[in-house]
């Protein structure tokens, strides 16, 4: 059985915070870029994005096409340790997500 696999960055995030657990999710879009706003609107530009942890931990890439999503690492493990926020990464809140449909 392969690693599970999404068509949207929308499905993805959803799978990890409902059936997985995952409360606090970040988005690192290899730009060099923090801002949600920003982050969102330059979404095309994304260089192979993945969704981490707190602590850093990988739970999901992109992989191969644009908005074809696999969950990677220990994305099964909703714990993350008392650490800082990844760096150059965005919160995957409410607004983030907001702000990703509607550019």
């Amino acid at each position: 059985m392969g690693k599970p696999t999404f068509r949207s960055f929308n499905d993805v995030v959803r799978e990890l915070e409902d059936v997985y657990g995952h409360q606090e999710l970040w988005l690192y879009s290899g730009l060099n870029e923090d801002c949600p706003i920003e982050t969102a609107r330059r979404r095309q530009e994304w260089r192979s994005p993945k969704i981490l942890k707190r602590n850093g931990r990988m739970v999901a890439e992109q992989s191969g096409q644009p908005e074809f999503w696999v969950l990677t690492g220990d994305y099964h493990l909703s714990q993350s340790e008392h650490s800082g926020p990844p760096w150059k990464a965005c919160l995957i809140d409410k607004v983030f997500k907001l702000y990703c449909s509607l550019f």
